[in-house]
């Protein structure tokens, strides 16, 4: 006798306790939107890590934590172009609304615009490169800033306080700078009354160079100059920003683990539950044929459907909002996109069919252990 029979069967198992089925489905959705919510946290620290794996390492003022309090003189960068593994550098003057966390990032990093992309991957998705290079006072707009604020080319806006004019949107080769607006050094610099001063420098090393040992040589070269340096790769950089944010997420993390968790004492309850009230339909199935194996499947398919009821009904949401709600999370002038893909939909029924199955599974060996006589007579 083909299992596949029995599916209308489990569906009506399932409506026949509405109430019953609805919480259980409900309180599923709850959890394993949490745990979708936080797979979405760990993805978008995740993707920022990986993103910020460049050969570029980045020189700031020493004992300094935000972009705002750091101001190197522009005459080193000719010091540091002549170091041995030194491709090309690329001063930036930031400025962020604000260093600390916040939901509403705008930094504009004001560049050498005819060495920005020797250092930076950025790609052009729409609008002008050259006509940036020649507009002082014009925006490339990384394209998850242009998303957030529904910018688009040839618009006139203002960013951070500075009127610009968006000649691009552009792909900046990771959530690192496709939250930035890439305006010309000089202008910026005029506004933040920064002239002949910078805030940091990318440096782009050649390849093969070594990374660690030429943050070293740079910070040498400036210990006893105007203003020390502090010097680091572009991933232990980022790293350091966002520590605290890759902090709370991993303590997210537990907190998702531990909603599963709750969530299979609860479901197990809801499947013995039923599976107790309907002891002598199940006994008279296995009176008439239905072997011990067939009842237990039909018990685990039972809380499978409901758990997987409710991990697309939270799952769901979860993706829904952040499609709906672009989201980045500012920190110290870095944006972690949060983004809910279909990474995170996959992660949420796999979570829920697991969920099911290991919820169902006290309840079918229960079952399966019981003589026919007990579930056709019950005590």
């Amino acid at each position: 006798m083909s299992m596949l029979r029995f599916v209308p069967y489990v569906g009506r198992t399932v409506r026949r306790a509405p109430v019953r089925s609805l919480l259980t489905i409900l309180g599923t959705a709850l959890a394993l939107a949490l745990f979708a919510f936080v797979r979405t946290l760990e993805g978008g620290v995740a993707s920022f890590d990986a993103a910020a794996r460049k050969p570029v390492v980045v020189v700031f003022q020493q004992s300094r934590f935000c972009p705002l309090t750091s101001e190197l003189p522009l005459r080193y960068r000719d010091a540091i172009q002549r170091l041995d593994g030194v491709e090309a550098v690329l001063p930036t003057t930031v400025f962020v609304n604000q260093c600390r966390s916040n939901l509403d990032l705008v930094v504009l990093h004001g560049v050498d615009p005819t060495t920005l992309d020797r250092v930076h991957d950025v790609a052009v998705r729409e609008g002008d490169l050259e006509g940036w290079r020649k507009d002082a006072s014009s925006a490339l707009v990384g394209r998850r800033l242009a998303e957030r604020r529904s910018l688009s080319v040839g618009q006139s806006v203002q960013l951070a306080g500075m009127p610009v004019t968006v000649k691009g949107i552009v792909d900046g080769g990771g959530p690192g700078f496709d939250n930035v607006a890439f305006v010309h050094e000089r202008a910026l610099a005029e506004q933040r009354e920064m002239v002949g001063l910078t805030t940091e420098f990318f440096v782009r090393l050649k390849p093969g160079a070594d990374g660690p040992r030429l943050a070293e040589q740079i910070d040498a070269l400036f210990a006893a100059d105007q203003a020390a340096t502090e010097t680091k790769t572009m991933q232990a950089f980022v790293q350091g920003a966002v520590s605290e944010v890759a902090e709370i997420v991993r303590f997210a993390r537990v907190l998702g683990y531990l909603a599963v968790v709750v969530v299979v004492l609860v479901l197990s309850n809801t499947i013995f539950i039923s599976a107790q009230t309907r002891a002598q339909e199940l006994g008279t199935l296995e009176t008439i044929g239905l072997t011990k194996e067939r009842l237990a499947l039909l018990v685990v398919a039972e809380g499978v459907l409901l758990a997987v009821l409710g991990g697309v009904l939270g799952t769901g949401a979860v993706v829904a909002f952040f499609t709906a709600v672009p989201t980045t999370l500012g920190v110290e002038g870095f944006g972690i996109d949060f983004v809910a893909g279909p990474g995170v939909m996959w992660a949420g029924l796999v979570a829920s069919c697991v969920v099911g199955v290991v919820a169902s599974a006290f309840p079918a060996i229960e079952l399966a252990l019981r003589p026919v006589a007990s579930l056709v007579r019950p005590s």
